[in-house]
């Protein structure tokens, strides 16, 4: 325990109880999150039988239909192929897919999910579960850095951010939500348990051996849920590493004490050290996710080892199991860590002897935490097993990928089309912004797996307004044009953020936004990182036209509506690609859910995730801030 008070441990996760910043905001939104799987999983899980790979990337081990006449079967209605009696189901036009797509979005659970405790939370916490659960990283490392998160002024604000993503996992691990999950897992295994009977039947009047589709399900679900925590657990791993060995480096700094007590700056070290500690804990124990009471009959292996009874434990013997109260599980991961903390201590004590350096000295403080953080590498591998390094492209990058080498010709390129909609600048202003936006957009990759293979074909397709007789700053005429340009051949060999699809405007700004930009030193009321240049993202006509007809999602319009969206959004130009494109693409976000993110910037800037004590700075810096803010712009455009 440290010796602080718990006001100043308030950038340590306490749990999701009390998840919710303790400030008010006008603007503050609490969104509904009835259905917890992402709905593109049953595409991705149908994409198995027409020789796609796993939500990892890896090709699959369980046996899967190679004959080409059976690789469309899970999409196609029962009547058309299966023998009987497995072609004649209540719906005529029934097929697996339609089935796991309606049991994932919750539609055959809609009583629980009404008389269930709560399918309500935070709104920048659903944004990062939303991000976590779509196989997004929490945050890029470009844009950890840019925002200074590794530097130690900022602290506090990164411990925050490392809390989000535990705050995440330890929401899709409540009993609820796990029930929620698990409801819809296992009844895609049912769907799968029909579909193989038919199919199965299907080859055997072929003379084909059968083919287990619930082995191949499991194999995908075990894939998705290891493949989300893995990547998450490493990548906020690396980021806690990074932070210790920053306060490690000040320790050795530090000098010794003649008399055995610890110097302020020594104790503000370890304080941070300990806060580093506690969520390392909470990093191990919160961000898996355990499969129990999900329907596993053919990899059993990944059954989890739950031991409900902890009575006497002090941390002697290794955590071969581990109990499913993720409290619990903390409480007895710790009293684990500490007892090897101790055994090394002694260890070294009496590999030291008479040489043991006194309680003042920075080495031998340096050392105990050293030993601490290899004690929580021994008791990490006991709980999670052999740590495995992390292997494959992103989920994202592995999908454009798929999908620029999907058909008859290749793909060439991949992004935005964008439109200038603002005339007053001269040639050489405009030629000025089109280099200062292409250096901040194109800015990502860094830490990134794959990226170094998708990142030359990444392209912003600029369009001048004029040409094509849209008026100054008139974004409506922008999307009837884009409308009739998303069909032309000119984008035949142009991969667009989806069905959905969004394009880029360059009002005029965001084009001073780039050519006169605001200094971001307005720290520490407004963190550092969240006040660069920015463009706008347009929803498309058609995007509105096909949301209007199909009568929305979710209440989506509803939603639009209440929340005064018109399709455009200020979006900050170092989170376009590996942010907001791959947000879109992965349909892991609407545009207008990420501009209820955007609500509370003093700019109305979509900045990608965010954390309280950074809102907190916006609405501290108060009237003052955002008059100046507006008053800049307005000067601006004089």
């Amino acid at each position: 325990m440290s010796w602080r008070n718990i006001e100043d441990m308030k950038h340590i996760t306490k749990g999701v109880d009390v998840v919710n910043p303790e400030y008010k905001h006008p603007q503050l939104v609490i969104v509904n999150d009835a259905f917890v799987l992402p709905n593109t999983l049953a595409t991705q899980f149908a994409s198995l039988f027409m020789k796609g790979k796993l939500f990892s990337g890896k090709d699959p081990t369980q046996p899967r239909p190679s004959d080409e006449d059976e690789q469309a079967l899970f999409c196609r209605p029962y009547r058309e192929w299966a023998p009987a009696p497995y072609n004649n189901p209540r719906i005529r036009v029934d097929n697996a897919l339609s089935r796991t797509i309606s049991i994932i979005g919750g539609m055959g659970d809609l009583l629980s999910i009404v008389m269930t405790t709560s399918t309500e939370c935070d709104r920048d916490l659903h944004h990062m579960k939303t991000r976590l659960l779509h196989g997004l990283p929490p945050m890029s490392l470009t844009r950890w850095r840019q925002k200074g998160l590794h530097e130690l002024a900022n602290f506090e604000r990164a411990c925050e951010h490392l809390s989000q993503v535990v705050d995440a996992f330890e929401y899709i691990n409540l009993p609820q939500t796990q029930d929620r999950m698990r409801k819809a897992a296992n009844g895609v295994w049912d769907t799968c348990s029909d579909f193989e009977r038919a199919l199965n039947a299907y080859r055997s009047e072929r003379g084909r051996t059968s083919i287990s589709v619930t082995a191949m399900w499991e194999e995908f679900l075990v894939d998705y849920l290891s493949t989300v925590a893995e990547r998450a657990h490493a990548w906020t791993l690396a980021r806690l590493d990074e932070l210790r060995e920053v306060q490690w480096a000040r320790l050795q700094g530090t000098v010794s004490m003649p008399i055995q007590t610890l110097m302020p700056m020594q104790l503000e070290i370890l304080d941070k050290v300990h806060d580093l500690t506690e969520l390392t804990n909470k990093v191990d124990t919160r961000i898996m996710l355990p499969l129990p009471g999900f329907r596993l009959q053919t990899l059993t292996a990944a059954i989890p080892r739950i031991r409900d009874n902890w009575d006497g434990y002090q941390g002697g013997t290794p955590m071969t199991a581990f109990p499913y109260n993720m409290r619990f599980r903390s409480k007895v991961y710790a009293l684990r860590c500490k007892w090897l903390t101790n055994q090394a201590m002694v260890l070294y004590t009496m590999r030291q002897g008479a040489d043991v350096r006194q309680r003042g000295d920075p080495v031998r403080s340096e050392e105990t935490s050293r030993l601490q953080a290899h004690a929580y590498v021994t008791a990490r591998r006991e709980l999670r097993g052999p740590s495995q390094a992390i292997t494959g492209d992103e989920p994202w990058i592995c999908e454009v990928k798929n999908m620029m080498n999907l058909g008859n010709r290749s793909l060439r390129t991949w992004g935005f089309v964008g439109y200038r909609i603002c005339y007053e600048h001269s040639d050489e202003e405009w030629k000025a912004f089109l280099e200062k936006f292409k250096s901040d957009v194109t800015a990502w990759g860094d830490g990134m797996r794959g990226a170094g293979d998708v990142k030359p074909l990444c392209k912003v397709r600029w369009l001048d307004g004029r040409e094509h007789g849209i008026p100054e700053g008139d974004v409506e005429a922008a999307k009837r044009h884009y409308q009739e340009y998303s069909k032309s051949p000119a984008m035949a060999m142009f991969l667009p953020t989806g069905p959905d699809s969004v394009f880029l405007a360059a009002d005029k700004a965001s084009i001073e936004s780039y050519l006169h930009p605001i200094q971001d030193n307005a720290g520490p009321v407004i963190p550092v990182g969240d006040l660069g240049s920015f463009i706008l993202a347009v929803r498309s006509a058609d995007s509105e036209r096909q949301r209007r007809g199909r009568g929305g999602e979710e209440g989506e319009d509803a939603a639009d509506e209440a929340n005064d969206f018109n399709g455009i959004l200020r979006v900050l130009g170092s989170v376009l690609f590996d942010d907001l494109w791959a947000s879109l693409f992965r349909h892991t976000f609407r545009l207008s859910d990420l501009a209820r993110m955007a609500e509370i910037h003093p700019r109305q800037v979509y900045v990608g995730p965010t954390v309280p004590m950074e809102r907190d700075g916006w609405r501290k810096s108060g009237t003052w801030s955002l008059t100046l803010l507006k008053s800049f712009e307005k000067w601006q455009k004089q």
